[in-house]
């Protein structure tokens, strides 16, 4: 079975329920949808029936806007399958009149591998098209090593007249055809860029690049911290085989700690000393904004916002991207009146609560919370938060050996040697490093 990902809200659907709607004429179908769900969930089944349904799929004609949807998401799903299979099929959708099969396809050949060169000529030709996705199609040609189309990748980076993307996209690709990297100002200017997709992309093409030199200016790019640890990620083989002095467990806590004081705000983006609009920032889908308000919010009188938190309560704990500030707010600001330490340890229960996907963002943020408000919270907690089986997002089990760690420091936490000799077979490289680090220098014999 492939995994889904941790936002799979789709309606459930059995294997062979997914197989039989596939097989169903669409005017037979209850909803028109109905291809797009059964695609979804056939690519938690990786098997010879669901490719070839998949591969049916792709082969379909048909013009009916619900087919190309789940036609769309089939190519997809064939890609994640590295289904070489699919090849052929997936190579002659690349015609498509629509550019959304069209940048699936591009997308799905790179992740199988594709070597045909005919279809490395027919992407490298749609660069002449300004109708479709040329970084995706140039991102596709460098990961399929399709040297034969460089000089149409020069070509497109050339141009002054060119998005960010694109422009970021043929300097990576430049980089892995030919291992000359130029251009790294530039790449560094776009992480500076007002667009939050545009500065993500640039981190994309920091990585793909392995500019590595930009990585302290990666790590503190006002951006999700997924993509900062997923760019940490990336480049690490590549840092620790070139960049010795690099300490990538002070990287890593750099990024969970997240101070937003820490973080390079583009523009010096200026938010009014209001508490309640500073509040109404936390919702931004930008993170420079949310970055800029929370800054100013640590400043503010720690009485006007506990009364500001107590006005937008219920809206903020449903917003995903507002209970992550909020708990990066708590983390930093004086929480020593009573009335902080009982609504944080009700927000710490909230981010942990298991009806959450594992890998929200904001729960290794709550395990760090926890230490600093509760010690015995954290102490009954920390089995479960170490282990593997419960806790499947390793930041979760990273940050709870940094809390692990500290309150050993400070003689707070008495625990035995197994518990974190146990870490160094983490499936995470980077949890059995912190584990290795606390072994070596907290258990001295």
């Amino acid at each position: 079975m492939m995994n889904a990902g941790p936002f799979d809200n789709l309606p459930r659907l059995s294997k062979s329920d997914a197989l039989r709607i596939l097989k169903t004429p669409i005017k037979d179908l209850a909803l028109s949808s109905d291809y797009y769900k059964a695609v979804f969930h056939l690519s938690k089944y990786y098997c010879s029936e669901s490719e070839q349904a998949l591969l049916d799929l792709v082969k379909s004609d048909s013009k009916e806007a619900s087919v190309l949807l789940a036609k769309r998401k089939a190519i997809e799903v064939l890609g994640r399958m590295k289904c070489k299979k699919a090849i052929p099929y997936i190579g002659k959708t690349l015609k498509s009149s629509d550019p959304f099969i069209v940048e699936n396809s591009a997308w799905a050949l790179q992740e199988i591998g594709c070597k045909n060169i005919d279809f490395h000529n027919l992407i490298g030709s749609l660069l002449d098209n300004p109708n479709h996705n040329h970084r995706v199609l140039i991102q596709s040609l460098a990961k399929m090593n399709a040297i034969t189309q460089l000089s149409k990748i020069e070509k497109v980076h050339s141009k002054d007249n060119i998005s960010p993307g694109t422009k970021g996209a043929s300097i990576a690709a430049i980089k892995i055809l030919t291992g000359k990297l130029s251009d790294t100002e530039l790449l560094r200017g776009y992480l500076d860029l007002d667009n939050q997709n545009d500065r993500q992309a640039a981190v994309q093409d920091v990585v793909d690049s392995h500019a590595y030199k930009l990585l302290d200016y990666v790590l503190k790019t006002p951006i999700s911290p997924f993509f900062r640890i997923r760019a940490l990620d990336l480049l690490w083989p590549k840092i620790q085989s070139e960049f010795l002095e690099f300490n990538i467990l002070d990287s890593i806590e750099f990024v969970l700690l997240d101070d937003p004081r820490e973080i390079r705000l583009i523009n010096n983006q200026i938010c009014p000393p209001n508490v309640n609009l500073l509040i109404q920032g936390l919702f931004s889908t930008d993170f420079n904004q949310c970055y800029a308000s929370l800054k100013l919010l640590l400043e503010q009188k720690p009485s006007e916002i506990l009364l500001a938190l107590e006005n937008n309560w219920d809206k903020l704990i449903k917003d995903y991207g507002a209970v992550y500030c909020l708990v990066i707010l708590f983390r930093y600001m004086d929480i020593s009146l009573v009335d902080f330490k009982k609504i944080g340890l009700e927000l710490i229960e909230h981010c942990l609560d298991e009806s959450w996907p594992p890998f929200m963002k904001f729960k290794p943020q709550a395990i760090l919370l926890s230490y600093q408000l509760d010690t015995n919270l954290f102490k009954t907690n920390f089995d479960n938060w170490l282990d593997e089986s419960i806790s499947p997002n390793w930041l979760c089990r990273y940050s709870a050996l940094m809390c692990c760690e500290r309150l050993i420091e400070r003689n707070e936490f008495h625990i035995k040697k197994d518990k974190i000799l146990e870490k160094k077979t983490d499936s995470n490289t980077f949890v059995r490093l912190k584990a290795k680090y606390i072994l070596e220098n907290l258990f001295v014999e």
